[in-house]
């Protein structure tokens, strides 16, 4: 990476790359931070975002998109060419891409709840999120045949007493509940393996976070008659309770 490159702009192209499409408002609550003022913080970032833009290293959808709740819009940020190359280290070569708004929201929305529980740290606690590929955990199957779990974040809160640790799936009402119960049950042939518990002691909380009351209830109430399933692995909320339900879980 350059090394002239100022770690803040650093860190913008950082967190992009790793959610793949971010919000201006996104950017700002992951990167400008500390400000005394949202207002200060918004001015900021749109500077920096700017000239980023200028220097062809970010580039904008050039077009605004709804973002999980209604009424939110924000111009979306990729990498370009340029700091895809600065930012890998093996040469592989970069191409963008327009997203299909599918494929978008759902990335908007993953950024939105890693912001969620990046917000639970504090001074007696902190808070460490990995975004896929990293939240990714491989295992054998059954069969002795290659599998990748894939979870959209993997994240672990840990305080001088006890440590929380969480895979968290997004879910915007795309997939068919038979699918999601398959997904659940992708958790509990990993969790059979004893992979995660022999490094970590313990298997992590699987939570679905859903846009609609009802859609969460339906997929509650289908973990608990599923005859293969374990009801206590999992965590059914929506968006507007993630937050609240996480706390209330870690207290």
């Amino acid at each position: 990476m350059d090394d002239h490159l100022p770690e803040r702009d650093r860190q913008v192209l950082e967190i992009v790359a790793a959610h793949r499409y971010l919000t201006t408002r996104q950017l700002e609550r992951f990167v400008f931070t500390g400000h005394a003022s949202e207002e200060s913080a918004a001015r900021t970032s749109r500077r920096v975002l700017a000239r980023l833009e200028r220097l062809q290293l970010l580039a904008s959808l050039g077009r605004r998109v709804g973002g999980v709740r209604a009424g939110s819009s924000a111009t979306v940020w990729q990498l370009t060419s340029a700091s895809a190359r600065l930012l890998r280290a093996d040469g592989v070569g970069f191409r963008r891409h327009d997203p299909s708004p599918r494929f978008l929201r759902h990335c908007l929305a993953v950024a939105d709840v890693n912001l969620s529980v990046r917000s639970l740290a504090g001074p007696a606690r902190s808070v460490a999120v990995q975004v896929e590929p990293e939240s990714w955990r491989p295992y054998l199957g059954p069969g002795g045949e290659r599998r990748t779990l894939q979870p959209d974040l993997a994240a672990e809160l840990t305080t001088d007493e006890y440590e929380e640790r969480w895979f968290l799936e997004v879910d915007l009402g795309t997939e068919s509940l038979p699918t999601l119960l398959r997904q659940c049950a992708q958790y509990e042939a990993y969790r059979n393996t004893g992979t995660e518990q022999a490094e970590h002691g313990s298997f992590p909380v699987v939570w679905w976070i859903l846009t609609e009351d009802h859609r969460a209830e339906r997929l509650t109430s289908a973990i608990r008659r599923a005859p293969r399933l374990t009801p206590a692995l999992y965590r059914v909320t929506t968006f507007d309770r993630l937050r609240v339900a996480i706390e209330e879980a870690a207290s």
